[in-house]
């Protein structure tokens, strides 16, 4: 026996991921999410989007969920009807990627959640002065940041002390 068959003989295979038993993997749920981001804030229905990608509305779901993964042609198809580059998808990636907390899904939006963030986000898009648009998305961050370490650290964070406008 040579020693090449001894050591694949002696190493233990590794079982392959799978959707069903693992759930769908982080990066494609990273992604999934980033498409769903990008479609709401173009204000766009998923059937509108798959219309521009050339695919069912069912697909789209899938994608947004993380259940299909994205291919490279895909990904470039999407970027392209949303009007953004392939990057943007990976943006804020990290180099670590979490999986998900058991029992502890993401909440899903309901229909009428999901039209009235469409719309607030329309609204805060809609902002033509820059620096205010700006100010108010510095303001979500910091209250995202807050409503994360209460959840995390069950303490109450304290807020930033607010500075003077320029």
């Amino acid at each position: 026996m040579s020693n090449l068959a001894v050591t694949a003989a002696s190493k233990p295979r590794q079982r392959r991921r799978t959707i069903i038993v693992d759930g769908p993997h982080p990066i494609d749920l990273y992604v999934g999410s980033r498409i769903r981001l990008q479609r709401v804030m173009r204000g766009l229905t998923q059937s509108e989007l798959a219309k521009l990608v050339g695919i069912s509305f069912q697909s789209v779901q899938k994608y947004e969920r993380g259940e299909n993964r994205v291919s490279a042609s895909r990904l470039h198809e999407f970027a392209t009807a949303l009007g953004v580059n392939e990057q943007f998808f990976f943006d804020g990636l990290g180099g670590e990627v979490a999986a998900p907390t058991a029992g502890a899904p993401e909440p899903a939006l309901s229909a009428l959640e999901g039209k009235e963030l469409q719309r607030q986000l329309a609204a805060v898009m809609g902002i033509e002065d820059k620096r205010l648009r700006g100010l108010i998305i510095q303001l979500l961050r910091a209250l995202t940041e807050i409503a994360a370490a209460r959840l995390d650290g069950g303490q109450s964070a304290e807020l930033p002390q607010a500075s003077e406008p320029a």
